[in-house]
């Protein structure tokens, strides 16, 4: 049986993290900064889909592997796995220094932004729709 209860309050916090991320994209605030809110965001609607499902949310970060879980229970439009592949990376490369850290242009934190929210706005139908 769905639980969209659990699934809905997932959604919200993801809500807020991609609120936040285009706040500050408007305020021209550290996109290292916005690219984790963005992350977070799409992280956290996808673990809505195991919270629907009654399935034990993984502690797990990486994109991809959400991704595929949840493409058993979403037919995704215009959303591919690989349009995950640069927001994947922000979790961990933008969170600390160090050799890998890099900051996203203003144009690559737009398309990201708009990913997100195009996987919200799918999610949210699927759980209010099942």
């Amino acid at each position: 049986m769905p639980n969209k209860k659990l699934a809905s309050e997932w959604v919200e916090f993801a809500v807020r993290d991609l609120e936040t991320a285009i706040l500050l994209d408007r305020e021209n605030h550290y996109t290292d900064v916005i690219a984790v809110d963005i992350q977070q965001a799409i992280e956290k609607a996808l673990k809505a889909i195991y919270a629907f499902n009654g399935e034990k949310i993984p502690r797990a970060h990486s994109l991809d592997v959400l991704f595929n879980y949840v493409s058993g229970y979403i037919n995704w439009k215009d959303i591919e796995i690989k349009d995950l592949i640069m927001v994947n990376d922000y979790y961990q490369t933008e969170r600390y220094p160090g050799p890998r850290y890099f900051m996203p242009d203003r144009d690559e934190i737009k398309q990201a932004i708009y990913l997100a929210k195009a996987i919200l706005d799918q999610v949210k139908r699927h759980i209010t729709s099942s």
